[in-house]
Protein backbone atom coordinates (compact mmCIF):
# COMPACT_ATOMS: atom_id res chain seq x y z
CA UNK A 1 0.00 0.00 0.00
CA UNK A 2 1.40 3.54 -0.84
CA UNK A 3 2.38 5.92 1.93
CA UNK A 4 -0.36 8.22 2.28
CA UNK A 5 -0.36 11.79 4.62
CA UNK A 6 -3.19 12.35 6.70
CA UNK A 7 -4.36 15.93 7.81
CA UNK A 8 -6.47 15.61 10.86
CA UNK A 9 -8.73 18.92 12.22
CA UNK A 10 -10.81 19.40 15.14
CA UNK A 11 -12.42 16.41 16.48
CA UNK A 12 -14.42 15.37 19.43
CA UNK A 13 -13.87 16.52 23.25
CA UNK A 14 -11.82 13.20 23.82
CA UNK A 15 -8.62 11.63 22.61
CA UNK A 16 -10.44 9.82 20.13
CA UNK A 17 -8.50 11.26 17.13
CA UNK A 18 -5.44 11.01 18.52
CA UNK A 19 -5.85 7.23 18.47
CA UNK A 20 -7.53 7.10 15.17
CA UNK A 21 -4.03 9.04 14.31
CA UNK A 22 -2.03 6.25 15.90
CA UNK A 23 -3.62 3.60 13.99
CA UNK A 24 -3.48 5.19 10.88
CA UNK A 25 0.47 5.21 11.71
CA UNK A 26 0.16 1.71 12.40
CA UNK A 27 -0.74 0.87 8.94
CA UNK A 28 2.17 2.85 7.41
CA UNK A 29 1.08 5.98 6.62
CA UNK A 30 2.05 9.99 7.71
CA UNK A 31 -0.78 11.68 10.04
CA UNK A 32 -0.36 15.22 11.46
CA UNK A 33 -2.38 17.81 13.13
CA UNK A 34 -3.64 21.69 13.02
CA UNK A 35 -4.91 22.74 16.27
CA UNK A 36 -7.56 25.36 16.07
CA UNK A 37 -7.92 26.55 20.20
CA UNK A 38 -5.89 25.10 23.01
CA UNK A 39 -8.95 22.32 23.50
CA UNK A 40 -8.16 20.82 20.28
CA UNK A 41 -4.58 20.60 21.84
CA UNK A 42 -5.73 19.12 25.11
CA UNK A 43 -6.97 15.87 23.72
CA UNK A 44 -4.02 15.12 20.94
CA UNK A 45 -1.45 13.39 22.21
CA UNK A 46 -0.38 11.77 18.67
CA UNK A 47 2.68 14.67 17.61
CA UNK A 48 3.19 16.32 14.95
CA UNK A 49 0.65 19.13 15.68
CA UNK A 50 0.69 23.23 15.11
CA UNK A 51 -1.33 25.58 15.79
CA UNK A 52 -3.60 28.58 13.97
CA UNK A 53 -3.72 31.52 14.89
CA UNK A 54 -4.88 33.39 12.56
CA UNK A 55 -7.85 34.30 11.26
CA UNK A 56 -11.15 32.88 10.20
CA UNK A 57 -10.91 34.33 6.88
CA UNK A 58 -7.61 33.85 5.92
CA UNK A 59 -7.91 29.99 7.62
CA UNK A 60 -8.19 28.51 3.67
CA UNK A 61 -4.92 30.39 2.37
CA UNK A 62 -3.22 28.56 5.35
CA UNK A 63 -4.48 25.28 4.97
CA UNK A 64 -4.01 25.38 1.71
CA UNK A 65 -0.23 25.74 1.88
CA UNK A 66 -0.16 23.22 4.66
CA UNK A 67 -1.56 21.06 2.56
CA UNK A 68 1.21 21.36 -0.46
CA UNK A 69 4.24 21.62 2.07
CA UNK A 70 3.29 18.66 3.55
CA UNK A 71 1.78 16.56 0.60
CA UNK A 72 -1.64 16.02 2.26
CA UNK A 73 -3.35 13.59 0.65
CA UNK A 74 -6.18 12.84 3.17
CA UNK A 75 -8.22 15.47 4.82
CA UNK A 76 -9.99 13.45 8.47
CA UNK A 77 -12.09 15.97 10.80
CA UNK A 78 -15.27 15.97 12.90
CA UNK A 79 -18.24 17.17 11.11
CA UNK A 80 -18.76 19.49 7.73
CA UNK A 81 -20.81 22.19 8.98
CA UNK A 82 -17.87 24.06 11.70
CA UNK A 83 -16.53 27.11 9.81
CA UNK A 84 -13.50 25.86 9.97
CA UNK A 85 -14.25 22.50 8.59
CA UNK A 86 -16.38 23.47 5.99
CA UNK A 87 -13.57 25.65 4.24
CA UNK A 88 -10.80 23.13 4.72
CA UNK A 89 -13.28 20.81 2.81
CA UNK A 90 -13.51 23.08 -0.05
CA UNK A 91 -9.81 24.13 -0.44
CA UNK A 92 -9.08 19.81 0.12
CA UNK A 93 -12.00 19.31 -3.08
CA UNK A 94 -10.31 22.37 -4.94
CA UNK A 95 -7.12 19.94 -4.90
CA UNK A 96 -8.42 16.51 -4.99
CA UNK A 97 -7.55 14.86 -1.89
CA UNK A 98 -9.99 12.59 -0.06
CA UNK A 99 -11.98 14.14 3.02
CA UNK A 100 -13.33 11.83 5.85
CA UNK A 101 -16.29 13.27 7.64
CA UNK A 102 -16.47 11.61 11.36
CA UNK A 103 -19.34 11.70 13.05
CA UNK A 104 -21.82 10.06 15.90
CA UNK A 105 -23.37 7.44 13.84
CA UNK A 106 -26.97 7.37 11.84
CA UNK A 107 -27.35 4.20 13.84
CA UNK A 108 -27.20 4.58 17.91
CA UNK A 109 -25.69 3.73 20.07
CA UNK A 110 -22.13 2.49 19.40
CA UNK A 111 -21.86 3.67 16.17
CA UNK A 112 -19.62 6.13 14.02
CA UNK A 113 -20.41 7.69 11.00
CA UNK A 114 -17.20 7.94 8.02
CA UNK A 115 -18.17 9.38 4.88
CA UNK A 116 -16.48 10.66 2.01
CA UNK A 117 -17.15 14.40 1.48
CA UNK A 118 -20.05 14.84 3.87
CA UNK A 119 -23.14 14.17 5.74
CA UNK A 120 -26.64 14.41 4.76
CA UNK A 121 -26.95 16.57 2.32
CA UNK A 122 -23.39 16.28 0.80
CA UNK A 123 -23.56 12.22 1.34
CA UNK A 124 -22.58 9.71 -1.20
CA UNK A 125 -25.06 7.11 -0.18
CA UNK A 126 -28.18 6.75 -2.89
CA UNK A 127 -31.53 8.27 -1.92
CA UNK A 128 -33.17 5.55 -4.58
CA UNK A 129 -34.98 2.41 -3.37
CA UNK A 130 -33.71 0.44 -6.39
CA UNK A 131 -30.39 1.57 -6.03
CA UNK A 132 -30.20 0.94 -1.91
CA UNK A 133 -31.80 -2.37 -2.96
CA UNK A 134 -28.52 -3.17 -5.23
CA UNK A 135 -26.14 -1.38 -3.23
CA UNK A 136 -27.52 -3.99 -0.19
CA UNK A 137 -26.71 -7.48 -2.06
CA UNK A 138 -25.11 -10.15 -0.60
CA UNK A 139 -24.39 -7.75 2.76
CA UNK A 140 -25.50 -9.24 6.24
CA UNK A 141 -27.85 -7.56 8.45
CA UNK A 142 -26.01 -5.72 10.79
CA UNK A 143 -26.23 -6.32 14.76
CA UNK A 144 -27.45 -3.50 16.75
CA UNK A 145 -26.58 -4.22 20.17
CA UNK A 146 -24.78 -2.17 22.15
CA UNK A 147 -21.01 -2.32 22.95
CA UNK A 148 -20.97 -0.79 26.57
CA UNK A 149 -23.27 1.95 28.67
CA UNK A 150 -22.21 5.05 27.62
CA UNK A 151 -20.59 7.20 30.13
CA UNK A 152 -22.45 10.71 30.88
CA UNK A 153 -19.90 11.85 33.48
CA UNK A 154 -16.67 11.36 31.13
CA UNK A 155 -18.68 13.25 28.50
CA UNK A 156 -19.16 16.45 30.86
CA UNK A 157 -15.79 16.13 32.57
CA UNK A 158 -14.37 16.03 29.31
CA UNK A 159 -16.34 19.12 27.70
CA UNK A 160 -15.74 20.67 30.23
CA UNK A 161 -12.32 20.47 30.21
CA UNK A 162 -11.91 21.58 26.23
CA UNK A 163 -14.45 24.55 26.39
CA UNK A 164 -12.89 25.52 30.13
CA UNK A 165 -9.16 25.26 28.24
CA UNK A 166 -10.15 27.64 25.51
CA UNK A 167 -11.74 30.01 28.18
CA UNK A 168 -8.43 30.22 30.04
CA UNK A 169 -5.77 29.67 27.47
CA UNK A 170 -7.38 31.29 23.91
CA UNK A 171 -6.73 34.81 24.30
CA UNK A 172 -3.70 33.67 24.24
CA UNK A 173 -2.81 31.18 21.98
CA UNK A 174 -5.56 31.39 19.45
CA UNK A 175 -6.94 34.81 20.35
CA UNK A 176 -8.90 34.58 16.68
CA UNK A 177 -10.33 31.64 16.74
CA UNK A 178 -14.21 31.45 16.39
CA UNK A 179 -16.58 28.99 18.01
CA UNK A 180 -19.02 27.05 16.17
CA UNK A 181 -21.63 26.91 18.93
CA UNK A 182 -24.35 29.26 19.22
CA UNK A 183 -24.41 29.99 23.18
CA UNK A 184 -21.02 30.63 25.01
CA UNK A 185 -20.43 26.97 27.03
CA UNK A 186 -20.63 28.95 30.13
CA UNK A 187 -24.18 29.34 29.22
CA UNK A 188 -24.21 26.01 28.15
CA UNK A 189 -23.31 24.73 31.74
CA UNK A 190 -25.30 27.01 33.94
CA UNK A 191 -28.45 25.52 32.18
CA UNK A 192 -27.30 22.49 32.85
CA UNK A 193 -26.63 22.99 36.49
CA UNK A 194 -29.70 24.49 36.78
CA UNK A 195 -31.45 21.04 35.16
CA UNK A 196 -29.84 18.51 37.10
CA UNK A 197 -30.48 20.99 40.01
CA UNK A 198 -34.50 20.25 38.90
CA UNK A 199 -34.43 16.86 38.01
CA UNK A 200 -36.66 15.17 40.05
CA UNK A 201 -39.02 17.16 39.43
CA UNK A 202 -38.63 17.17 35.56
CA UNK A 203 -38.85 13.70 35.32
CA UNK A 204 -42.00 13.22 37.95
CA UNK A 205 -43.28 16.61 35.61
CA UNK A 206 -41.88 13.95 31.99
CA UNK A 207 -43.74 11.01 33.16
CA UNK A 208 -47.26 12.85 34.15
CA UNK A 209 -47.26 14.54 30.67
CA UNK A 210 -46.09 11.15 28.93
CA UNK A 211 -49.04 9.29 30.63
CA UNK A 212 -51.42 11.77 30.14
CA UNK A 213 -50.24 11.84 26.56
CA UNK A 214 -50.61 8.41 25.76
CA UNK A 215 -53.90 8.31 27.76
CA UNK A 216 -55.20 10.19 24.87
CA UNK A 217 -57.79 7.57 23.01
CA UNK A 218 -56.83 9.11 19.49
CA UNK A 219 -53.58 8.87 17.32
CA UNK A 220 -50.35 9.68 18.72
CA UNK A 221 -47.87 11.91 16.75
CA UNK A 222 -44.38 12.29 18.14
CA UNK A 223 -41.78 15.28 17.61
CA UNK A 224 -38.22 14.18 18.87
CA UNK A 225 -36.64 17.61 19.28
CA UNK A 226 -33.29 18.26 18.18
CA UNK A 227 -30.83 20.96 19.98
CA UNK A 228 -30.98 23.86 18.60
CA UNK A 229 -27.68 24.36 17.93
CA UNK A 230 -26.94 21.30 16.44
CA UNK A 231 -25.39 21.52 12.89
CA UNK A 232 -27.87 19.20 11.48
CA UNK A 233 -30.62 21.74 11.62
CA UNK A 234 -28.45 24.81 10.88
CA UNK A 235 -26.78 23.55 7.81
CA UNK A 236 -29.34 20.82 6.76
CA UNK A 237 -32.40 21.95 7.09
CA UNK A 238 -34.14 24.70 5.59
CA UNK A 239 -35.20 26.67 8.94
CA UNK A 240 -32.75 29.04 10.29
CA UNK A 241 -34.12 28.01 13.53
CA UNK A 242 -35.22 25.16 15.02
CA UNK A 243 -38.31 26.74 16.58
CA UNK A 244 -39.00 27.77 12.37
CA UNK A 245 -40.00 23.88 12.30
CA UNK A 246 -41.55 23.60 15.59
CA UNK A 247 -44.06 26.94 14.36
CA UNK A 248 -44.89 24.57 11.00
CA UNK A 249 -45.83 21.60 12.97
CA UNK A 250 -48.21 23.34 15.12
CA UNK A 251 -49.80 24.81 12.80
CA UNK A 252 -50.50 22.40 10.62
CA UNK A 253 -51.02 19.66 13.32
CA UNK A 254 -53.87 22.54 14.15
CA UNK A 255 -54.99 22.73 10.30
CA UNK A 256 -55.23 19.38 9.11
CA UNK A 257 -55.12 16.63 12.24
CA UNK A 258 -57.94 14.65 13.34
CA UNK A 259 -59.55 16.46 16.18
CA UNK A 260 -58.77 13.71 18.38
CA UNK A 261 -54.98 13.35 17.27
CA UNK A 262 -52.43 14.32 20.27
CA UNK A 263 -48.91 15.56 19.01
CA UNK A 264 -46.11 15.05 21.85
CA UNK A 265 -42.73 16.80 21.32
CA UNK A 266 -39.98 15.03 23.12
CA UNK A 267 -36.74 17.05 24.13
CA UNK A 268 -33.71 16.33 23.36
CA UNK A 269 -31.42 14.63 26.52
CA UNK A 270 -28.89 16.87 26.27
CA UNK A 271 -30.97 20.84 25.79
CA UNK A 272 -29.59 22.87 27.93
CA UNK A 273 -33.27 24.27 28.87
CA UNK A 274 -32.43 27.82 27.60
CA UNK A 275 -34.79 27.73 24.68
CA UNK A 276 -38.34 27.08 27.57
CA UNK A 277 -39.84 25.02 25.20
CA UNK A 278 -42.55 23.78 27.30
CA UNK A 279 -43.88 27.64 27.34
CA UNK A 280 -43.21 28.12 23.51
CA UNK A 281 -44.91 25.17 22.27
CA UNK A 282 -47.74 25.78 25.24
CA UNK A 283 -48.01 29.31 23.75
CA UNK A 284 -47.84 28.39 19.71
CA UNK A 285 -51.14 25.84 20.98
CA UNK A 286 -52.93 28.11 23.05
CA UNK A 287 -52.48 30.68 19.32
CA UNK A 288 -53.83 27.46 17.47
CA UNK A 289 -56.68 26.42 19.94
CA UNK A 290 -55.24 22.99 20.43
CA UNK A 291 -53.80 23.85 23.89
CA UNK A 292 -55.45 20.23 25.36
CA UNK A 293 -53.89 18.56 22.31
CA UNK A 294 -50.38 19.23 22.50
CA UNK A 295 -47.66 18.03 25.14
CA UNK A 296 -44.25 18.77 25.82
CA UNK A 297 -41.97 15.98 27.91
CA UNK A 298 -38.60 16.71 28.72
CA UNK A 299 -37.90 12.92 29.29
CA UNK A 300 -39.90 9.48 28.81
CA UNK A 301 -39.21 6.76 27.10
CA UNK A 302 -38.42 6.44 23.43
CA UNK A 303 -39.14 3.00 22.78
CA UNK A 304 -42.83 3.15 24.39
CA UNK A 305 -43.67 6.13 22.53
CA UNK A 306 -43.17 4.40 19.38
CA UNK A 307 -45.22 1.63 20.40
CA UNK A 308 -48.18 3.82 20.39
CA UNK A 309 -46.85 6.36 17.96
CA UNK A 310 -49.16 6.47 14.86
CA UNK A 311 -46.13 9.23 13.25
CA UNK A 312 -42.58 10.71 14.01
CA UNK A 313 -42.23 13.99 12.10
CA UNK A 314 -38.20 14.89 12.39
CA UNK A 315 -36.31 17.32 11.00
CA UNK A 316 -33.48 14.71 10.67
CA UNK A 317 -32.45 13.45 13.78
CA UNK A 318 -31.25 10.17 14.01
CA UNK A 319 -34.55 9.49 16.55
CA UNK A 320 -35.76 8.73 12.84
CA UNK A 321 -33.98 6.05 11.88
CA UNK A 322 -34.86 4.20 15.45
CA UNK A 323 -38.70 5.24 14.33
CA UNK A 324 -38.13 3.54 11.10
CA UNK A 325 -36.70 0.33 12.67
CA UNK A 326 -39.89 -0.02 14.82
CA UNK A 327 -41.61 0.34 11.93
CA UNK A 328 -43.43 3.91 12.69
CA UNK A 329 -44.29 6.19 10.00
CA UNK A 330 -41.91 8.94 9.45
CA UNK A 331 -42.12 12.99 7.59
CA UNK A 332 -38.49 14.13 7.54
CA UNK A 333 -38.77 17.79 6.61
CA UNK A 334 -34.96 18.45 6.43
CA UNK A 335 -32.17 16.45 4.60
CA UNK A 336 -31.36 12.96 6.08
CA UNK A 337 -29.73 9.93 4.55
CA UNK A 338 -32.69 8.18 5.51
CA UNK A 339 -35.11 10.24 3.70
CA UNK A 340 -35.74 7.53 0.41
CA UNK A 341 -39.43 7.49 -0.39
CA UNK A 342 -40.39 3.69 0.89
CA UNK A 343 -39.09 4.25 4.02
CA UNK A 344 -39.86 7.94 4.91
CA UNK A 345 -43.18 9.33 3.99
CA UNK A 346 -43.28 12.13 1.42
CA UNK A 347 -46.42 12.85 1.20
CA UNK A 348 -47.24 16.77 2.35
CA UNK A 349 -47.56 17.16 6.08
CA UNK A 350 -50.72 18.05 5.72
CA UNK A 351 -51.97 14.69 4.42
CA UNK A 352 -49.41 12.65 6.72
CA UNK A 353 -51.58 13.54 10.11
CA UNK A 354 -54.48 11.62 8.31
CA UNK A 355 -53.19 8.57 6.66
CA UNK A 356 -49.49 8.11 7.64
CA UNK A 357 -47.86 5.55 5.45
CA UNK A 358 -45.69 2.87 7.09
CA UNK A 359 -42.14 2.05 6.24
CA UNK A 360 -41.12 -1.15 3.75
CA UNK A 361 -39.73 -3.68 6.19
CA UNK A 362 -37.63 -5.09 3.51
CA UNK A 363 -36.36 -1.75 2.17
CA UNK A 364 -35.57 -0.75 5.41
CA UNK A 365 -33.62 -4.37 6.24
CA UNK A 366 -31.71 -3.68 2.71
CA UNK A 367 -31.58 0.08 3.71
CA UNK A 368 -29.47 -1.00 6.91
CA UNK A 369 -27.42 -3.54 5.29
CA UNK A 370 -26.18 -0.93 2.66
CA UNK A 371 -25.46 2.15 4.94
CA UNK A 372 -23.84 0.39 7.55
CA UNK A 373 -21.32 -1.31 4.69
CA UNK A 374 -20.79 2.10 3.03
CA UNK A 375 -20.96 5.02 6.08
CA UNK A 376 -20.95 3.05 9.45
CA UNK A 377 -18.34 1.61 11.66
CA UNK A 378 -18.45 0.20 15.47
CA UNK A 379 -17.52 2.58 18.21
CA UNK A 380 -17.93 5.69 20.05
CA UNK A 381 -16.00 8.55 20.81
CA UNK A 382 -15.98 8.27 25.01
CA UNK A 383 -16.45 5.18 26.52
CA UNK A 384 -13.37 3.16 26.95
CA UNK A 385 -13.78 -0.25 24.71
CA UNK A 386 -16.21 2.14 22.50
CA UNK A 387 -13.21 4.25 20.96
CA UNK A 388 -10.59 1.55 21.21
CA UNK A 389 -13.01 -0.14 18.82
CA UNK A 390 -13.81 2.62 16.96
CA UNK A 391 -10.40 4.14 16.25
CA UNK A 392 -9.49 1.04 14.64
CA UNK A 393 -12.36 0.44 12.73
CA UNK A 394 -12.14 3.92 11.54
CA UNK A 395 -8.39 3.81 10.88
CA UNK A 396 -9.42 0.68 8.89
CA UNK A 397 -11.60 2.59 6.59
CA UNK A 398 -9.61 5.81 6.08
CA UNK A 399 -6.64 3.70 4.52
CA UNK A 400 -8.76 1.37 2.22
CA UNK A 401 -7.55 2.25 -0.74
CA UNK A 402 -11.27 1.89 -3.09
CA UNK A 403 -13.85 4.18 -2.77
CA UNK A 404 -16.94 2.62 -1.43
CA UNK A 405 -19.69 4.69 -2.60
CA UNK A 406 -18.85 6.79 -5.86
CA UNK A 407 -18.40 10.49 -6.04
CA UNK A 408 -21.44 12.85 -6.76
CA UNK A 409 -21.07 16.17 -7.82
CA UNK A 410 -21.11 18.53 -4.50
CA UNK A 411 -23.86 21.01 -4.76
CA UNK A 412 -23.24 24.50 -5.37
CA UNK A 413 -26.25 25.71 -2.86
CA UNK A 414 -28.12 22.71 -0.70
CA UNK A 415 -31.71 22.10 -1.66
CA UNK A 416 -34.74 21.01 0.25
CA UNK A 417 -37.68 19.16 -0.86
CA UNK A 418 -40.27 20.59 1.74
CA UNK A 419 -38.60 24.28 1.19
CA UNK A 420 -41.69 25.01 -1.02
CA UNK A 421 -44.20 23.31 0.91
CA UNK A 422 -43.23 24.62 4.33
CA UNK A 423 -42.82 28.31 2.78
CA UNK A 424 -46.19 27.87 1.38
CA UNK A 425 -47.98 26.94 4.71
CA UNK A 426 -46.19 30.07 6.06
CA UNK A 427 -47.83 32.43 3.35
CA UNK A 428 -51.38 30.72 3.24
CA UNK A 429 -51.58 31.09 7.32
Amino acid sequence: MAERSYLFLQGPSSPFMARVAGEVRARGHRACRINLCPGDALFWRAGAARFYRGQLDDWPDYVEAFIERQAISDLVLLADGRPYQSRAIAVAARRGLRVHVIEHGYLRPDWITVERDGMNSFSRFPREAPAVRALSAGRPLPSLEPIEPESFLRYAIWDVAYHGANMLAGWLLTPHYVRYMIDHPIKEYAGWALKLLRAKATARRAEATVAAALARPGPLFLMPLQLATDLQIRLHSPFPHLSDAVAWIVASFAAHAPADATLLFKVHPLDAGWDRWPTRIGQLAAEHGIADRVFVADGGSLDALLVRAAGVVTVNSTVGLTALRAGVPLAVLGNAVYDIDGLSDGQPLAGFWTAPRRPDRQLFDDFLRALTWATQVRGEFTAETSMAIGAREVAARLTEDDDRLAPVPRPAEIGFRRAAEWALETRAR
